[in-house]
């Protein structure tokens, strides 16, 4: 009998370590989100030492499942002016073949803010960049993919649409 148990424990064991490398292996077909635009930048909160911000990334997935994003954690640069860290607050639903949102919130240091050009900001290209990594996955499997993101982008007034509610996909 005991060498029963074991030869069904050793064929479900084998089976388990079988799927479990089959499921690994389609998750390295993960085709990277297409970033799309920024939305709902705002401020919650400032003093005379930083700002609490919001925004939102919008973000196309090109594959054909969904998955969940989660901890997103990017540094954030303005022309080259490091802003500072952001992070997703809360656990994102992905649609396949669909745009989603990724809400990012963080502080900025105000003497780091002060060094942007502020006159002209809404009124010309800008350099953003963001390198950082984030977590996708299906059904409790996540893997962490880098995020090294560097783009010329034009920022208006519409942008700022919600401040109180920036950067929580609202």
């Amino acid at each position: 009998m005991h060498d029963f148990c074991n030869k069904m424990f050793m064929k479900i064991y084998s089976l388990l370590i079988a799927l479990l490398l089959a499921f690994l292996s389609s998750c390295t077909d993960i085709k990277d989100p297409q970033f799309r635009r920024l939305e709902d930048f705002g401020i919650r909160k400032i003093n005379f030492i930083n700002a609490d911000i919001g925004f939102n990334v919008v973000c196309y997935n090109p594959n054909s499942f969904g998955l969940t994003a989660k901890e997103t954690a990017l540094d954030v640069y303005v022309d080259s002016i490091y802003l500072g860290k952001f992070i997703q607050p809360q656990t994102t639903e992905v649609s396949k073949n669909a745009e989603f949102i990724i809400p990012l919130e963080g502080k900025i240091d105000i003497a780091s803010a002060l060094k942007l050009n502020r006159k002209d900001l809404l009124n010309r290209e800008i350099l953003l960049r963001a390198n950082g990594n984030i977590k996708v996955g299906k059904a409790g499997v996540y893997i962490t993919k880098d995020i090294n993101y560097s783009g010329r982008h034009r920022l208006d007034s519409t942008l700022l649409k919600n401040p109180a509610a920036a950067g929580l996909g609202l």
